[in-house]
């Protein structure tokens, strides 16, 4: 029975972590609609060189969710800028990450199928 408020704690906190992602994804959304609602009459063309990218943006690049690409960000993997309430990516910053993180299977090791678990 010792287990049974271990169980309950680690439960909790794992609903609390998702509750959590989940509020961190809802308010980035709602930071980035903001951000191109006040920008969307007058856009400046973008610079030659300085390519950004939105978070959705590289997440759909990646292929990969928000909360994996914010842990990425938040470590310093991916570099990023924020420019006001915006976290942006440069596109050469993403490929270098990419470039500097090849898959290497090891011996033996077994490839799994995209989106078998």
């Amino acid at each position: 029975m010792a287990n049974d408020p271990q169980q309950r704690l680690k439960r909790t906190f794992e609903a609390l972590r998702q509750a959590l992602e989940d509020a961190e994804s809802a308010l980035i959304e709602y930071e980035e609609t903001l951000g191109r609602n006040s920008s969307s009459t007058m856009r400046p063309q973008s610079q030659p060189g300085l390519d950004l990218l939105s978070i959705p943006e590289v997440c759909q690049e990646l292929g990969m969710g928000k909360s994996w690409v914010y842990q990425r960000i938040r470590s310093g993997e991916i570099p990023s800028v924020k420019l006001g309430h915006n976290i942006k990516v440069r596109r050469k910053a993403l490929e270098g990450y990419l470039d500097h993180h090849p898959y290497r299977p090891s011996q033996g090791e077994p490839i799994e199928e995209q989106g078998k678990e």
